[in-house]
Protein backbone atom coordinates (compact mmCIF):
# COMPACT_ATOMS: atom_id res chain seq x y z
CA UNK A 1 0.00 0.00 0.00
CA UNK A 2 2.73 2.39 1.03
CA UNK A 3 4.69 1.35 -2.02
CA UNK A 4 1.77 2.22 -4.33
CA UNK A 5 1.32 5.56 -2.66
CA UNK A 6 5.01 6.21 -3.04
CA UNK A 7 4.86 5.30 -6.72
CA UNK A 8 1.88 7.53 -7.46
CA UNK A 9 2.76 10.71 -5.57
CA UNK A 10 5.85 12.89 -5.26
CA UNK A 11 4.42 14.00 -1.91
CA UNK A 12 4.54 10.37 -0.82
CA UNK A 13 8.26 10.27 -1.66
CA UNK A 14 8.93 13.58 0.09
CA UNK A 15 6.85 12.58 3.12
CA UNK A 16 8.56 9.20 3.43
CA UNK A 17 11.96 10.88 3.03
CA UNK A 18 11.27 13.38 5.80
CA UNK A 19 9.94 10.55 7.99
CA UNK A 20 13.11 8.48 7.53
CA UNK A 21 15.31 11.53 8.12
CA UNK A 22 13.51 12.41 11.36
CA UNK A 23 13.47 8.80 12.61
CA UNK A 24 17.23 8.44 12.14
CA UNK A 25 18.16 12.11 12.59
CA UNK A 26 20.70 11.36 15.34
CA UNK A 27 22.58 8.79 13.26
CA UNK A 28 22.56 10.89 10.11
CA UNK A 29 23.78 13.95 12.05
CA UNK A 30 26.54 11.94 13.72
CA UNK A 31 27.68 10.72 10.33
CA UNK A 32 27.81 14.25 8.92
CA UNK A 33 29.63 15.80 11.91
CA UNK A 34 33.18 15.33 10.66
CA UNK A 35 32.54 15.92 6.92
CA UNK A 36 30.86 19.26 7.72
CA UNK A 37 32.60 20.55 10.85
CA UNK A 38 35.96 19.09 9.80
CA UNK A 39 35.98 21.39 6.77
CA UNK A 40 35.29 24.38 9.02
CA UNK A 41 38.01 23.35 11.46
CA UNK A 42 40.53 22.89 8.65
CA UNK A 43 39.76 26.26 7.05
CA UNK A 44 39.80 27.95 10.46
CA UNK A 45 43.25 26.50 11.11
CA UNK A 46 44.58 27.56 7.69
CA UNK A 47 43.26 31.14 7.79
CA UNK A 48 43.70 31.59 11.55
CA UNK A 49 47.34 30.50 11.69
CA UNK A 50 48.30 32.36 8.52
CA UNK A 51 46.67 35.54 9.87
CA UNK A 52 48.42 35.23 13.25
CA UNK A 53 51.71 34.56 11.50
CA UNK A 54 51.39 37.61 9.25
CA UNK A 55 50.31 39.82 12.17
CA UNK A 56 53.39 38.87 14.18
CA UNK A 57 55.84 38.60 11.30
CA UNK A 58 57.69 41.82 12.16
CA UNK A 59 58.29 40.67 15.71
CA UNK A 60 59.34 37.18 14.59
CA UNK A 61 61.73 38.64 12.02
CA UNK A 62 63.43 40.72 14.69
CA UNK A 63 63.71 37.75 17.06
CA UNK A 64 64.62 35.18 14.39
CA UNK A 65 66.87 36.71 11.70
CA UNK A 66 66.54 33.60 9.53
CA UNK A 67 62.94 34.62 8.84
CA UNK A 68 64.13 37.74 7.03
CA UNK A 69 63.75 35.91 3.71
CA UNK A 70 60.72 35.52 1.49
CA UNK A 71 61.50 31.85 0.80
CA UNK A 72 61.83 31.04 4.50
CA UNK A 73 58.60 32.86 5.32
CA UNK A 74 56.73 30.91 2.66
CA UNK A 75 58.10 27.58 3.90
CA UNK A 76 57.10 28.42 7.48
CA UNK A 77 53.66 29.52 6.32
CA UNK A 78 53.13 26.26 4.43
CA UNK A 79 54.26 24.20 7.42
CA UNK A 80 51.96 25.88 9.93
CA UNK A 81 48.94 25.69 7.62
CA UNK A 82 49.60 22.11 6.43
CA UNK A 83 47.75 20.37 9.33
CA UNK A 84 44.64 22.43 8.63
CA UNK A 85 44.88 21.73 4.91
CA UNK A 86 45.16 17.97 5.53
CA UNK A 87 42.18 18.10 7.90
CA UNK A 88 40.11 20.01 5.33
CA UNK A 89 41.03 17.58 2.53
CA UNK A 90 40.05 14.56 4.65
CA UNK A 91 36.73 16.13 5.67
CA UNK A 92 36.04 17.21 2.08
CA UNK A 93 36.69 13.69 0.78
CA UNK A 94 34.37 12.24 3.44
CA UNK A 95 31.72 14.74 2.36
CA UNK A 96 32.01 13.53 -1.24
CA UNK A 97 31.88 9.90 -0.08
CA UNK A 98 28.66 10.71 1.78
CA UNK A 99 26.90 11.18 -1.57
CA UNK A 100 27.20 7.43 -2.09
CA UNK A 101 27.30 6.10 1.48
CA UNK A 102 24.07 7.85 2.49
CA UNK A 103 22.20 5.95 -0.23
CA UNK A 104 23.38 2.62 1.20
CA UNK A 105 22.54 3.92 4.68
CA UNK A 106 19.01 4.70 3.54
CA UNK A 107 18.67 1.21 2.04
CA UNK A 108 19.57 -0.27 5.43
CA UNK A 109 17.16 2.05 7.27
CA UNK A 110 14.34 1.01 4.95
CA UNK A 111 15.02 -2.74 5.03
CA UNK A 112 16.08 -3.23 8.67
CA UNK A 113 14.85 -0.12 10.46
CA UNK A 114 18.38 0.53 11.76
CA UNK A 115 21.57 2.27 10.70
CA UNK A 116 24.34 -0.06 11.75
CA UNK A 117 27.92 0.83 10.96
CA UNK A 118 29.32 3.88 9.18
CA UNK A 119 32.53 2.20 7.86
CA UNK A 120 30.42 -0.45 6.11
CA UNK A 121 28.46 2.21 4.22
CA UNK A 122 31.63 4.12 3.35
CA UNK A 123 33.12 0.90 1.97
CA UNK A 124 30.36 0.81 -0.65
CA UNK A 125 32.09 3.87 -2.15
CA UNK A 126 35.74 3.52 -1.16
CA UNK A 127 36.12 0.02 -2.59
CA UNK A 128 35.27 1.58 -5.98
CA UNK A 129 37.05 4.87 -5.33
CA UNK A 130 38.45 5.21 -8.87
CA UNK A 131 35.01 4.86 -10.44
CA UNK A 132 33.52 7.22 -7.85
CA UNK A 133 36.16 9.87 -8.58
CA UNK A 134 35.34 9.44 -12.26
CA UNK A 135 31.68 10.21 -11.57
CA UNK A 136 32.64 13.35 -9.66
CA UNK A 137 35.06 14.49 -12.38
CA UNK A 138 32.38 14.14 -15.05
CA UNK A 139 29.88 15.94 -12.83
CA UNK A 140 32.38 18.76 -12.13
CA UNK A 141 33.04 19.11 -15.86
CA UNK A 142 29.31 19.33 -16.51
CA UNK A 143 28.92 21.90 -13.69
CA UNK A 144 31.70 24.09 -15.10
CA UNK A 145 30.05 24.17 -18.50
CA UNK A 146 26.66 24.92 -16.90
CA UNK A 147 28.10 28.00 -15.17
CA UNK A 148 28.39 29.72 -18.57
CA UNK A 149 25.25 31.93 -18.90
CA UNK A 150 24.57 30.68 -22.43
CA UNK A 151 24.17 27.12 -21.10
CA UNK A 152 22.10 27.91 -17.98
CA UNK A 153 18.80 26.57 -19.29
CA UNK A 154 20.38 23.52 -20.91
CA UNK A 155 22.44 22.93 -17.77
CA UNK A 156 19.35 23.04 -15.56
CA UNK A 157 17.55 20.54 -17.79
CA UNK A 158 20.43 18.09 -17.73
CA UNK A 159 20.96 18.65 -14.01
CA UNK A 160 17.45 17.25 -13.50
CA UNK A 161 18.22 14.31 -15.76
CA UNK A 162 21.51 13.59 -13.94
CA UNK A 163 20.18 13.94 -10.37
CA UNK A 164 20.24 10.16 -9.72
CA UNK A 165 23.86 9.49 -10.76
CA UNK A 166 25.00 8.73 -7.19
CA UNK A 167 22.07 6.39 -6.59
CA UNK A 168 22.93 4.53 -9.80
CA UNK A 169 26.57 4.33 -8.70
CA UNK A 170 25.59 2.95 -5.28
CA UNK A 171 23.08 0.32 -6.33
CA UNK A 172 24.28 -0.72 -9.79
CA UNK A 173 27.89 -1.73 -9.33
CA UNK A 174 28.63 -2.77 -12.91
CA UNK A 175 27.81 0.65 -14.37
CA UNK A 176 30.74 2.83 -15.52
CA UNK A 177 31.04 6.54 -14.53
CA UNK A 178 29.61 7.66 -17.86
CA UNK A 179 27.04 4.90 -17.59
CA UNK A 180 25.77 6.43 -14.34
CA UNK A 181 24.80 9.56 -16.27
CA UNK A 182 23.16 7.56 -19.07
CA UNK A 183 21.26 5.38 -16.60
CA UNK A 184 20.04 8.40 -14.61
CA UNK A 185 18.87 10.06 -17.83
CA UNK A 186 16.92 6.94 -18.82
CA UNK A 187 15.25 6.72 -15.40
CA UNK A 188 14.21 10.40 -15.41
CA UNK A 189 13.05 10.25 -19.04
CA UNK A 190 9.28 10.56 -19.00
CA UNK A 191 9.36 11.74 -15.35
CA UNK A 192 11.05 15.10 -15.85
CA UNK A 193 8.23 17.29 -14.46
CA UNK A 194 7.81 15.26 -11.27
CA UNK A 195 11.57 15.08 -10.74
CA UNK A 196 11.84 18.84 -11.20
CA UNK A 197 9.00 19.34 -8.67
CA UNK A 198 10.84 17.24 -6.06
CA UNK A 199 14.04 19.16 -6.77
CA UNK A 200 12.32 22.53 -6.34
CA UNK A 201 10.78 21.49 -3.01
CA UNK A 202 14.08 20.11 -1.70
CA UNK A 203 15.94 23.22 -2.85
CA UNK A 204 13.41 25.55 -1.21
CA UNK A 205 13.43 23.64 2.08
CA UNK A 206 17.14 22.86 2.52
CA UNK A 207 18.71 25.83 0.72
CA UNK A 208 16.31 28.61 1.67
CA UNK A 209 13.69 28.15 4.39
CA UNK A 210 15.86 26.17 6.83
CA UNK A 211 18.72 28.62 6.34
CA UNK A 212 16.41 31.52 7.20
CA UNK A 213 15.16 29.63 10.25
CA UNK A 214 18.66 28.87 11.53
CA UNK A 215 19.71 32.50 10.92
CA UNK A 216 16.78 33.69 13.06
CA UNK A 217 17.81 31.29 15.84
CA UNK A 218 21.43 32.46 15.66
CA UNK A 219 20.30 36.08 15.91
CA UNK A 220 17.91 35.36 18.81
CA UNK A 221 20.60 33.52 20.78
CA UNK A 222 23.20 36.23 20.01
CA UNK A 223 25.41 33.61 18.35
CA UNK A 224 25.71 35.78 15.24
CA UNK A 225 26.84 38.77 17.31
CA UNK A 226 29.52 36.60 18.94
CA UNK A 227 30.95 35.62 15.56
CA UNK A 228 30.66 39.19 14.27
CA UNK A 229 32.93 40.31 17.10
CA UNK A 230 35.51 37.63 16.30
CA UNK A 231 35.50 38.17 12.55
CA UNK A 232 35.45 41.95 12.66
CA UNK A 233 38.97 41.97 14.09
CA UNK A 234 40.16 39.97 11.09
CA UNK A 235 38.15 41.85 8.46
CA UNK A 236 39.37 45.20 9.80
CA UNK A 237 42.84 44.28 8.50
CA UNK A 238 41.52 44.06 4.92
CA UNK A 239 42.45 47.20 2.93
CA UNK A 240 38.90 48.37 2.21
CA UNK A 241 39.83 51.97 1.30
CA UNK A 242 40.95 51.08 -2.20
CA UNK A 243 37.95 48.78 -2.68
CA UNK A 244 35.50 51.42 -1.46
CA UNK A 245 37.05 54.06 -3.71
CA UNK A 246 36.34 51.84 -6.73
CA UNK A 247 32.79 51.19 -5.49
CA UNK A 248 32.24 54.94 -5.03
CA UNK A 249 33.34 55.58 -8.60
CA UNK A 250 30.63 53.26 -9.95
CA UNK A 251 28.01 54.53 -7.50
CA UNK A 252 27.81 51.41 -5.30
CA UNK A 253 27.39 51.32 -1.52
CA UNK A 254 30.65 51.11 0.37
CA UNK A 255 31.37 48.09 2.53
CA UNK A 256 32.60 47.93 6.12
CA UNK A 257 34.37 45.22 8.16
CA UNK A 258 31.01 44.48 9.81
CA UNK A 259 29.41 43.92 6.40
CA UNK A 260 32.08 41.36 5.53
CA UNK A 261 31.68 39.69 8.94
CA UNK A 262 27.92 39.38 8.42
CA UNK A 263 28.44 37.92 4.97
CA UNK A 264 30.92 35.33 6.30
CA UNK A 265 28.57 34.30 9.12
CA UNK A 266 25.70 33.98 6.64
CA UNK A 267 27.83 31.74 4.44
CA UNK A 268 28.76 29.61 7.46
CA UNK A 269 25.09 29.16 8.38
CA UNK A 270 24.27 28.32 4.76
CA UNK A 271 26.98 25.65 4.58
CA UNK A 272 25.96 24.15 7.94
CA UNK A 273 22.33 23.83 6.87
CA UNK A 274 23.15 22.48 3.41
CA UNK A 275 25.74 20.06 4.84
CA UNK A 276 23.59 18.59 7.59
CA UNK A 277 20.56 18.25 5.30
CA UNK A 278 22.51 16.30 2.68
CA UNK A 279 21.08 13.06 4.21
CA UNK A 280 17.53 14.34 3.61
CA UNK A 281 18.25 15.00 -0.06
CA UNK A 282 19.99 11.63 -0.44
CA UNK A 283 17.07 9.81 1.22
CA UNK A 284 14.51 11.42 -1.07
CA UNK A 285 16.53 10.73 -4.23
CA UNK A 286 17.12 7.13 -3.13
CA UNK A 287 13.38 6.67 -2.70
CA UNK A 288 12.75 8.30 -6.07
CA UNK A 289 15.37 6.04 -7.69
CA UNK A 290 13.54 3.01 -6.31
CA UNK A 291 10.17 4.30 -7.51
CA UNK A 292 11.45 4.88 -11.04
CA UNK A 293 13.47 1.67 -10.98
CA UNK A 294 10.35 -0.32 -10.09
CA UNK A 295 8.74 0.87 -13.29
CA UNK A 296 11.91 -0.03 -15.16
CA UNK A 297 12.08 -3.49 -13.58
CA UNK A 298 15.46 -2.95 -11.85
CA UNK A 299 14.86 -2.88 -8.05
CA UNK A 300 14.61 -6.67 -7.67
CA UNK A 301 18.02 -6.96 -9.32
CA UNK A 302 19.42 -4.15 -7.20
CA UNK A 303 18.04 -5.60 -3.99
CA UNK A 304 19.51 -8.98 -4.89
CA UNK A 305 22.96 -7.49 -5.42
CA UNK A 306 22.72 -5.45 -2.26
CA UNK A 307 21.60 -8.35 -0.11
CA UNK A 308 24.36 -10.61 -1.39
CA UNK A 309 27.25 -8.15 -1.24
CA UNK A 310 26.43 -5.54 1.37
CA UNK A 311 23.82 -6.65 3.89
CA UNK A 312 25.68 -9.65 5.39
CA UNK A 313 28.67 -7.49 6.34
CA UNK A 314 26.51 -4.69 7.69
CA UNK A 315 24.31 -7.09 9.67
CA UNK A 316 27.37 -8.93 11.00
CA UNK A 317 28.83 -5.68 12.35
CA UNK A 318 25.44 -4.73 13.78
CA UNK A 319 25.17 -7.99 15.69
CA UNK A 320 28.66 -7.50 17.10
CA UNK A 321 27.67 -4.01 18.28
CA UNK A 322 24.38 -5.28 19.75
CA UNK A 323 26.21 -8.03 21.65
Amino acid sequence: MAKNKLSDSIWGVLGEGIKLYCMHFKKYSQYMLFPVLGQFAGLFWVFGTSWLFSQNLDYLTREIPALDSFGTVMVCLMLITLPGLILWMKAFWDYLVAYGALNSMTEAAMSTGKIYDFPAYNAVVTRRAASFIGVWLLFSLFSLVSVIPFFWVIGLIFFVYFVLIFQVFTFEEDVSPSGCFKRSLMLIKGNFARTLAIMVVLFAVTYYFLEIGVSVIFDALKISDFFYGILEGWTSTIPLDSINSILAMVGLVQITPLDISKSVVQQIIFFLVVGFTLPLRSIVWTLWYKVLGEKDGVPSKVSHKTSKKLDPEIIKRAKEKDE
